[in-house]
This record gives C-alpha cells, structure tokens and sequence, in this order.
C-alpha cells in the first residue's frame, strides 16, 4: 500500500492520499468476504489499484476520490463492452460503482514485453488486439468519458485545443494504455488487460509506439515504417494514427513524461521523425 499511496501522490497531488487508502483497504476486505474469495494474496504489477489474486480470480481495488475517478470507473464497463471480442480479459463481477473489479485470471498470463517476441512482431499483436476491440457492436456506454475531455487535461495545458480531441459520430471504445505489460498470454493466444477506458477516435489506439520501452526509430523511414505495420494489424489509416503518434508523443514530452527526461526525449525524437 505504501507503493500505491507514494503512485496516488505523483498522479493526483490535492487529493486525501490516507482517506483513499482506508477506503480501497475496507473495500478490499469487504470483496473478499462477499465474493468468499479463499488463499488470496498480492499480485504484482499494480501502478494504481491494489491487486490481489486467488488460482483463478484478480480482485481489483480501484481508488477513489480524485480527478480521474470516471476514467476508471469505466474499466468493468469497458471489459464488459469487449467481452464477445474474446480479447480482453473476462469481468466476473464488480462492486462500488465499477471501482471494485473481480476478473478472471489469464493463464499463464505471460505479460508479451516478459517474451522474446521482436518489436515487429509484437506491433502485429497489438494492433490485431486492438482491432479486435475496436469491433466491438454497439454504441459506446454512455458512462464513458471522452478522450478529448479529463483525459486530455495535460496535453491541452501544453498544446491548446486540438481538432483531434473532438468527439465524432465514428468513435469507438478505446483502451488507450495498449502496450506490452498490458497483454497477457492467455491460452494459445493473448488477452488485454487495465484499459484507460475512453471513447474516441479509433487512431488515437496507438500508445504501443510511445510506451516508455518502444524503441526510437533510427529514421522517418523506420518510424513510417512501424506506424504503418501497427496500422495494417489494426485496421487504422497509417496517417490518421501517424497524427495521433504526434499528438500524444508531444503531450507527454511537453508535459514531462512522468519526470522520465530520457522519454521525453524519444517521445519528442519520435514525434519528429513522424512529421508529414
């Protein structure tokens, strides 16, 4: 918990870090006890949530009582959304508003970055996962929010009012935060998990080329190159999510990139070599 409230601080500085502890701790006790979950303990890997796993479920504690507190509030929504995809991990059930999660446990839930799979390839997931999500049938659930809206609050205290970050008639439910921590093998295959939900525009499903371990590209060519293969496994315009690469590559680095100097510096080295 010590991790969790020194993660609440950096993320939400105003917000009563102890008051959101003692609340996801008693809701935590509480879903154990009502869900009868037995021999449950820590699973590693949680930034923002407190996680806990039996053999075969993940309990997932969201906090509460901060500026992102909608945001993941959709995550059960989102699951729920994608669950006739088959590519996300399965809600089992929630409680508190959709902050307390029960979901199943991916086996052996090999994390893809833990692999040997090369950046190439691992592109081709990705994208494939996150074509798969954006076919999901329907209309997005109101409840979640829009990309452009808190979402985006830093990207417009650094670059203002972007066309990009209005809504249209085409958006669809994204996951946002689709890198290689967040796909799991699952069977013979892989599944998403810890989604940002947010609806919006489909090209804006491009975080695999600016997580903190993609790789800069030794040249435009290379980076056109990856955006472009990403693009083809998720069925996304090339240059429609190239301007998307842009705008949330120079948001984080305007932003300071969580204090990594190192980052920001491939995000705005990136951003560059995807100039049209």
């Amino acid at each position: 918990m010590d991790e969790l409230k020194w993660q609440w601080a950096q993320y939400w500085p105003d917000a009563d870090i102890e008051r959101m502890a003692r609340d996801v701790d008693a809701r935590a006790a509480a879903a154990v006890e009502a869900w009868t979950l037995r021999r449950i303990r820590p699973l590693a890997g949680g930034n923002v949530a407190l996680v806990l796993a039996t053999d075969d479920v993940v309990l997932k504690v969201h906090p509460r009582g901060h500026a992102d507190d909608q945001q993941l509030a959709a995550e059960g929504t989102a699951l729920m959304a994608w669950a006739h995809t088959g590519a996300a991990a399965e809600l089992r059930d929630q409680r508190d508003n959709g902050f307390t999660l029960l979901l199943e446990r991916l086996a052996p839930g090999t994390a893809l970055d833990a692999t040997d799979v090369s950046w190439e390839d691992r592109l081709d997931v990705l994208g494939t996962l996150v074509g798969r999500l954006h076919s999901a049938s329907g209309p997005v659930p109101a409840s979640i929010p829009h990309i452009g809206g808190d979402y985006a609050r830093a990207w417009r205290r650094v670059l203002g009012d972007a066309p990009l970050l209005d809504p249209a008639d085409d958006d669809v439910l994204l996951h946002a935060d689709l890198h290689g921590a967040n796909a799991l093998r699952h069977g013979a295959g892989w599944r998403v998990i810890d989604p940002h939900a947010v609806r919006g525009d489909r090209h804006a499903d491009v975080w695999a080329l600016i997580d903190p371990l993609a790789p800069v590209a030794p040249d435009s060519r290379t980076a056109w190159s990856w955006v472009e293969r990403y693009a083809a496994a998720a069925n996304l315009d090339p240059g429609r999510a190239a301007a998307w690469v842009r705008q949330r590559a120079r948001g984080e680095a305007l932003n300071g990139a969580d204090g990594d100097a190192a980052w920001a510096a491939r995000l705005g080295r990136t951003a560059e070599l995807l100039q049209a």
